[in-house]
């Protein structure tokens, strides 16, 4: 099965009970992630992260909360912007506005969302996880983070070449000097060590240019 067959499946199962028409609802938030602009901010990332969610669904107080909050995180993704997180929660609140969700839960999921603004930090547990599998690509293996990285440079192609790494570098950098990139205990064994190591050898190829 592809990536969008087995997401659609997964939101018809998810989702799709809380919503009036969930298809409509599909189709607007396929259709936002398969943007031809977007290189890694597309449904794969929404599929990873599900995929982080799975396999801590365990220390996960709210999951339904804390899924619809991956699945619209990058909703809105425009580059050239520095509002997404907002416009993304406030997408979010919106097409969910006549869903069987309580306001309380609405509320939660739009809090999640602004989130993914880094740094910013967590002030419970599922926030840290959110923010850890938002994240996880940092700490990938080596092969993985280069892609990752030409997949953010493509991004901002529009972005002249010497420009892009002094901003880029900073990005990078203020994650490392952070006292710890990942908050919860479980990913920050899996992933902290690989994430230096990537963004410090990232850093130095965005030098040498």
């Amino acid at each position: 099965m592809t990536t969008v067959s087995v997401l659609q499946q997964r939101w018809h199962t998810t989702a799709a009970p809380l919503l009036p028409e969930p298809d409509v609802t599909w189709q607007q938030l396929a259709s936002h992630y398969s943007e031809p602009h977007r290189h890694y901010h597309t449904l794969d990332h929404v599929a990873a992260c599900l995929n982080w969610l799975d396999q801590y669904h365990h220390i996960v107080e709210d999951p339904i909360c804390l899924e619809l909050a991956l699945w619209a995180h990058d909703i809105i993704y425009d580059p050239r912007a520095s509002d997404n997180e907002a416009r993304s929660a406030d997408w979010f609140t919106q097409q969910f506005a006549d869903s069987s969700l309580t306001d309380a839960q609405r509320d939660r999921v739009h809090t999640l969302i602004l989130a993914t603004i880094h740094p910013h930090p967590p002030t419970d547990g599922d926030m840290a996880l959110l923010q850890d599998i938002d994240l996880s690509i940092l700490g990938a293996d080596s092969e993985l983070y280069d892609r990752y990285e030409e997949w953010i440079r493509l991004e901002y192609n529009f972005v002249p070449e010497e420009a892009f790494r002094k901003g880029r570098s900073a990005v990078l950098r203020s994650f490392l000097e952070q006292d710890a990139i990942y908050h919860t205990s479980e990913l920050s064994e899996r992933l902290e060590a690989s994430a230096r190591d990537n963004l410090s050898q990232a850093l130095g190829k965005l030098s040498e240019g």
